[in-house]
């Protein structure tokens, strides 16, 4: 509901588009630096607990929200709330895979996957509407008092009837630098995907706002934004036929297309187009990314190569928005959207390029 009109509200206190990078900037750091301490932690503990201090965690970088009096507030609170938010996930995906049978967790799996991205279709929509009528301050009262709910309903339903699966899983610095290297095309690509996803939620909110696009008109964006995603997750696998690497190339100057579409004629309807065109080719990129992943790393190396694959867009996520904003002061917003844009590119030469290097990695693959 909040998450992407932090920017718009940073806007209210005078901040520029370098101040707007910083805060994603900063957000993307938490995340990256998260995983390997909520890994560690829900080895060594109940997992619904950490969930639940995710959520508290969550919660109360929401609602503190509310005292920020500069764009340094905004910039410290974002950082405790990636902590939090990038624990949430964390530990969700490992729980959905605990808890779902061996043979079921790929739809389980899909189905997490449709209920994160119908909340992150639902939500900014709503958002811009609480803005509209009732302001900021009352935004993140309602966004906090959602997660309170979700927080009380893993206490007595979650945690209680929570039952761990006692799985062990080979931890080796090698074994994961192994994966690093042989993913390298892919994680370049991932981590241009970062690139293009922290632009998007960080940068993008405070572009529409300087175009005279009204709270309500972002929401709306933002989720046709999140249908676009919801379509092409739903029907990925019908693209195959073309393969993987036609896919991933014909995704990513799609990227290209809805970064330029934006940056040139900033109008409501041409951002419509910009953003959906850019949700659709994202949601195309990641379950086809992570097919590649799983075909060519066995059971026991898999986890570490996923780790390594969230680690990169993360990276990506820390470069974009603090890139943007630089290009910003040197040119204008739209003019930094259009450079960004080579990001695209750069996806779409590594899909034909890096094809060859995955496959003669393990040969007998197709």
């Amino acid at each position: 509901m909040y998450i992407y009109f932090i920017p718009v509200f940073a806007q209210s206190f005078g901040a520029t588009f370098f101040d707007l990078g910083l805060i994603g900037t900063i957000w993307a750091i938490a995340t990256t630096i998260t995983p390997i301490f909520a890994g560690h932690l829900a080895d060594k503990t109940n997992r619904a607990w950490i969930y639940v201090i995710s959520l508290m965690v969550n919660g109360f970088a929401t609602i503190i929200l509310i005292t920020s009096h500069s764009v340094l507030d905004i910039i410290i609170l974002r950082f405790l709330g990636g902590i939090g938010m990038e624990a949430f996930w964390v530990t969700t995906e490992i729980m959905v895979t605990d808890l779902a049978p061996k043979e079921e967790r790929v739809r389980e799996m899909g189905r997490y996957g449709i209920a994160l991205t119908m909340g992150l279709l639902f939500g900014p929509l709503i958002g811009g509407l609480v803005v509209e009528r009732f302001g900021y301050i009352n935004l993140f009262i309602i966004s906090s008092a959602v997660i309170g709910i979700s927080t009380v309903q893993a206490l007595i339903w979650l945690v209680p009837g929570y039952r761990r699966l006692e799985t062990t899983i080979p931890q080796s610095t090698s074994t994961n630098t192994r994966a690093i290297k042989l993913l390298l095309p892919l994680c370049i690509m991932i981590v241009c995907y970062g690139v293009v996803w922290g632009l998007i939620t960080s940068i993008f909110p405070g572009y529409a706002n300087s175009v005279g696009i009204s709270a309500a008109l972002i929401g709306s964006l933002f989720a046709a934004f999140g249908v676009a995603r919801m379509v092409s997750y739903a029907t990925a696998h019908r693209y195959l036929k073309f393969g993987k690497s036609r896919t991933l190339f014909f995704a990513s100057l799609t990227i290209f297309v809805g970064m330029v579409t934006m940056a040139i004629q900033p109008s409501f309807i041409s951002l419509l187009v910009g953003i959906t065109l850019i949700g659709g080719s994202l949601g195309l990129t990641f379950p086809i990314t992570i097919d590649l992943i799983s075909r060519y790393f066995p059971d026991d190396r898999a986890g570490k190569a996923i780790a390594s694959y969230e680690t990169a867009i993360n990276i990506g996520e820390c470069v974009g928005p603090y890139l943007a904003g630089i290009l910003t002061v040197i040119t204008t917003i739209a003019g930094s959207i259009l450079l960004m844009s080579v990001f695209g590119i750069l996806m779409a030469i590594i899909a034909v390029t890096g094809r060859t290097a995955i496959n003669m990695t393990h040969p007998s693959h197709t």
